[in-house]
């Protein structure tokens, strides 16, 4: 996924529909969500995963955050999309199921918000690319975004997807790979 960061192809439908922010750990990733709350009310934060969604809801909460902006995916109900901006806080490792949650929205540039220490990254050798991005000067609180990006991911979920016979729910995104 990331050794073809710019393998150049043609554009797929949901590199439209999804723009991603990559941060190179976890709490950057927590630390821009918070800040995305806090100065957007409209946004809501949608989680694939319960153990995400808990994780988060405990940081909203300590920062005093309403923590009913935080739903799962397999919550999420049309209408709160009259009136709030939806938010990713991870991808699930098959693209067609975002597809398939995101396809009567009507909604392009949805962000999508990850971190390369996620169980998903690190299938594709995230953890041999940090120590390289860091030199190039990223911080922790800077997000990687570029359409290349998101098509890489997009990449790296098809080649998931290849091998999954049947998709098994899990708590966690790493449980999910595990089980997958």
């Amino acid at each position: 996924m990331l050794s073809n960061l710019f393998g150049k192809k043609g554009s797929t439908e949901s590199a439209t529909i999804f723009k991603d922010k990559v941060y190179l750990t976890t709490a950057g990733k927590i630390t821009a969500c918070l800040q995305l709350a806090k100065v957007n009310p409209d946004c809501i934060f949608i989680a694939w995963f319960a153990e995400t969604a808990a994780t988060f809801e405990k940081f909203f909460t300590y920062y005093n955050i309403d923590r009913t902006r935080i739903i799962l995916a397999n919550e999420n109900d049309a209408h709160l999309l009259q009136s709030h901006q939806p938010v990713f806080l991870e991808h699930y490792p098959l693209n067609a199921k975002e597809l398939l949650l995101v396809k009567d929205w009507q909604l392009t540039g949805i962000s999508v918000f990850s971190s390369m220490d996620e169980p998903l990254f690190k299938h594709f050798g995230s953890d041999k690319m940090v120590p390289l991005i860091k030199l190039l000067g990223f911080k922790e609180s800077e997000a990687i975004e570029h359409s290349y990006v998101t098509e890489s991911i997009i990449k790296g979920q098809n080649k998931i997807a290849v091998k999954v016979l049947v998709d098994q729910p899990a708590y966690s995104q790493a449980e999910w790979m595990t089980k997958n």
